[in-house]
This record gives structure tokens, sequence and C-alpha cells, in this order.
């Protein structure tokens, strides 16, 4: 059974000092902690973490890692196991990222097959940008409205560092479990932007990739993270924010994006982006 990171530390006693999410797949925690054994079993995300104060007498036990210390970063894969040892008072912010938010990450912004993505588990190293922008993030206050789209911009620069820096794609030659193929998943993609405003089937997308419904929705998923469905609301999500920013009308937006209603259109605008329209535009 999987569980989270803040679940662990809740559970440790350790004390959060500060909590946001983001959207679905991006949340972000202040903690403090002290002189207590913490152990993370096959956590269900993966957790990228700044020591802010602290930490010298902080080590890992299942690895020979050295101490913490102010500025130190760990990555934590998602399906991880590690255990660790805290000593004296030490502050610690976390980002939290969905393993299928990465991914689908990877293949929007750097055109990355979401299969060959793997993130290294790595404790206690410095990285100059990293931890600039993860203090950067403490700059904004932690609360709804625009200042949430301001977190949600730095997040994803943060996690463009990451990739850049660490995350290296499995061999381009390598044996791939399932999925589609480059060329399906191009296709399918493309009949997506092409239609996100209408009434989407599963046997349409199917039939833009050459495949049967039954093989393409668990090879979609295979290859992006998301099932159609998810992927679909995501694609029309972005594009309403696009229009909007535009100046269109919130109810027109949500025709134009394939919903049946403005109240629709809106509420996968907060799952996704974790504002409302109106918050959005009143940032613009």
């Amino acid at each position: 059974m999987t569980t989270t990171v803040s679940e662990t530390l809740d559970g440790a006693g350790a004390r959060r000092l500060n909590h946001c999410v983001l959207n679905r797949d991006l949340s972000l925690a202040l903690w403090g902690n002290r002189e207590v054994r913490v152990a993370y079993h096959q956590v269900a995300h993966h957790t990228l973490s700044l020591y802010l104060r602290g930490g010298y007498r902080t080590r890992r036990l299942d690895a020979e890692h050295g101490f913490g210390a102010p500025g130190k970063l760990c990555l934590m894969p998602a399906t991880s196991d590690s255990v660790w040892e805290v000593g004296q008072y030490q502050e610690f912010i976390h980002l939290y990222i969905s393993d299928a938010g990465l991914r689908h990450f990877a293949l929007e912004s750097f055109d990355c097959d979401p299969r060959r993505v793997e993130i290294p588990d790595l404790t206690f190293f410095e990285h100059p940008r990293i931890n600039a922008a993860c203090k950067a993030l403490l700059q904004t206050p932690w609360v709804e409205g625009g200042e949430r789209l301001q977190l949600q911009q730095g997040t994803y620069q943060l996690m463009g560092q990451l990739i850049r820096s660490f995350v290296q794609p499995r061999s381009a030659n390598g044996p791939l479990k399932g999925g589609l193929s480059g060329r399906q998943l191009s296709r399918a993609r493309d009949y997506i932007q092409a239609n996100f405003g209408g009434e989407l089937q599963l046997d349409q997308l199917a039939q833009a990739a050459g495949l049967s419904r039954y093989h393409f929705a668990r090879m979609f998923k295979l290859s992006t993270g998301l099932t159609p469905h998810q992927y679909v609301n995501k694609v029309r999500v972005q594009r309403g924010r696009e229009m909007l920013e535009a100046g269109l009308p919130q109810v027109e937006v949500a025709a134009l994006c394939g919903f049946s209603h403005q109240s629709h259109f809106a509420a996968h605008f907060k799952r996704y982006l974790g504002v409302t329209p109106g918050q959005y535009l009143r940032s613009l």
C-alpha cells in the first residue's frame, strides 16, 4: 500500500508549518521536525526537499550520504523506501509531484516519451538554481487567488530545472513495456488538439491511432500517465485559459472547450490549475 510523505511526517509528530495544494499534481509543505526516526515506504509521489534551518545531525540510515545542513537538497522518487534519523530541530520545504503529473509535464514541455522518464534518488546534494527556485516559493504567500498562480509558475519552472538537470530518459533503444508508438501517440494528440471543443469519443481517438478502443485506452495511459478522458480535460482547460487571456467571456469559453456548462468548466479549471476562472482573470 502506498503512502504520502505528509502522512508519514504527521504520524512521526512533525510540525506542519504551512501547506498548499496547487492542483491535483502539485503541492507544497513547510515542516519542522526534531529528534525522531522517520521511515518512508512506497511513497505515492515524487518529493523534492530543501533544508532551510538545521539538519546538521540528520542522516539517512539505509544509505551512507553524510549529514544534512541548510541548503542541502534531497530528491525522493515515487514508490521509493528510505529511513531517516532526524537530529536537532530543523525546518525544510517539500515539493510533492505526482508521477502522472511529472510524466505529462515531460511530454508537453520537453516532448519526452513519459515511459522513458526516470527520476533519481538523491540525498544531500547541492544545486544553486534549484535552491534559489525553492526559496523563491517561500516569498509568495501560500493563499488562494493570484498568488496561487505565481506559485504554480514557480513550481513548473522548478520542475523544468529538475528534468533538465536530473531526469534522464531511459535509453531510446531500450525496451518499453507497452504503450503507443511515437507515431500513434502523435496522431492521437493532434486529433485531440484539433477537436477538443467537440464531443470526443474513444472510437474517434482509437481510429486516429489505428487501434481498437480497448488497446488504445490501455496503451494511451501507459504512454502519457493519463486516461484519454483526463488528457482531453487537461487540454480543454489549457486552451480555455488561453481564451480567457484573450478576453473571451467565461460562458463562451466553456462552450468552445467542449464543456456542457460554465460550472463544469469552472470545476475542471479549479481542479487542474488550483484557482477558479474568476480568480485567474483577476490575477492578469
